[in-house]
This record gives C-alpha cells, sequence and structure tokens, in this order.
C-alpha cells in the first residue's frame, strides 16, 4: 500500500514582489522524514521554505499539506493546519526566561492547554526544564536553537520547517542541534530543513534534494 506524502510540492514557483526566484519545483515529502535541501546562495532554499509557510509571493503551482490545496491560505491557517517554521536567526524573546518564552509559544492554544504543552516540551527536551528560569537571551546559541524548536513543537505541528538551525553554533552544538532533529522526527514530525551544514544535514536525513537557480537540479 502506497503511504500519501505528509507534503506535496507542484510545480510550485515563488519569489518575492514580480521577482519569482523557486521555478517549477515539484516534490513529495514523506511522513515522518527528514529531508535536506541544499544548494547555494540564491538557489532559493529559504524561499521555499517561505512559499510553503505562506510568507512570500506564489505565482504558480500546488502546495498540498494532508491532502488539502494550501497554496491560497495565511500562515496562520497554515499553522493551525500543523505546518511549524523556525525561520534562519534568532527567534525568541531574549529578556524573558525561558518558561516565559515558552508561553509566548503558546498563544494560539486554548489557555487550559498551556501548561500540559510546556510540561510535554521539557519532558521532550530536559535541558528547557533544567534552565526555566534563565533568561532565553542568556542560553548558548545551540540550547536557543533548541528553545525556538520546542516553542514550534509546543502546538504539536505535523511538517517543521527548519531554516539554518545549525547556522553560527560550535561544532558541538551543532551535534546537539541534529540529533533535536532526530528526536522530533521520531515523535512522527516530518522535517524539511535548509542547512549551510551539509555534511551534518545529510548524517540525519532519509533524502535531500539539490536546488539549482530556484530548479530542483537533483
Amino acid at each position: 500500500m502506497t503511504t500519501s506524502p505528509a507534503l506535496e510540492l507542484v510545480s510550485v514557483t515563488a519569489g518575492y514582489g514580480d521577482n519569482p526566484i523557486v521555478r517549477d519545483f515539484s516534490a513529495r515529502l514523506a511522513p515522518g522524514s527528514i529531508t535536506t535541501l541544499i544548494g547555494g546562495n540564491g538557489a532559493g532554499k529559504s524561499t521555499l521554505l517561505r512559499a510553503i509557510y505562506g510568507t512570500n509571493r506564489m505565482f504558480s503551482g500546488q502546495i498540498v499539506f494532508k491532502g488539502e490545496t494550501i497554496e491560497r491560505l495565511p500562515p496562520w491557517e497554515r499553522l493551525k493546519r500543523g505546518i511549524g517554521f523556525v525561520p534562519q536567526g534568532r527567534c525568541n524573546f531574549p529578556a524573558l526566561s525561558v518558561t516565559e518564552t515558552l508561553k509566548m509559544g503558546c498563544y494560539t492554544l486554548p489557555a487550559a492547554k498551556h501548561a500540559v504543552a510546556i510540561e510535554r516540551v521539557m519532558t521532550s527536551f530536559p535541558m528547557l526544564r533544567a534552565k526555566a528560569k534563565i533568561d532565553a537571551g542568556n542560553l548558548s546559541g545551540g540550547e536557543q536553537q533548541i528553545l525556538e524548536m520546542a516553542m514550534v513543537l509546543l502546538v504539536e505541528p505535523n511538517l517543521l520547517l527548519l531554516d539554518e538551525p545549525s547556522l553560527g553554533l560550535s561544532p558541538k552544538m551543532q551535534g546537539d542541534v541534529f540529533a533535536t532533529v532526530q528526536r522530533i522526527a521520531a515523535l512522527g514530525v516530518t522535517v524539511l530543513i535548509v542547512e549551510q551544514n551539509v555534511r551534518g544535514a545529510l548524517l540525519i536525513s532519509d533524502r535531500a534534494l539539490a536546488m539549482e537557480q530556484g530548479r530542483l537540479f537533483m
């Protein structure tokens, strides 16, 4: 029996303003898999992630998630349907504690579910519990990246989009981040990752998609 893809991209052309960056891109992601997007600077990798999440312009094509075409939906509706996005660069609340930052990540959940969601991610990532009272901005770069992934996981996404999660980290912290990505996929979450550490990402990936000048190259 053939398993339906977690995500299907059909001839996606997307970009900014009147400038398409990604052109006629098609791919399928298997449920619970880790897929790495590789390619040179300007190949369109980050643009493709943003197109899937709905934060740039879609010129043509289809994005099918869990059997539903979503390319016309705004980002918050895609989040509700189970797509989480951790963009490149720090995206936490540096002056808030780890616990307070996680509470901010619960903003789309009913208030009655906040404590349960926070307990769940702290159980999955013991480092967060150990540093619950420390300001997010005082964590190491790798710890901040794990916190940011945990913020997205609070809403239990089916698909997680990660843009350069190991950027600027030490080799040890890069290893910690990649191990975290593997743990997330083991929970049944499908992961699509853009990563400058190609070797490290490929070691944990089920599949790679190579982009060149906005197109699927290999």
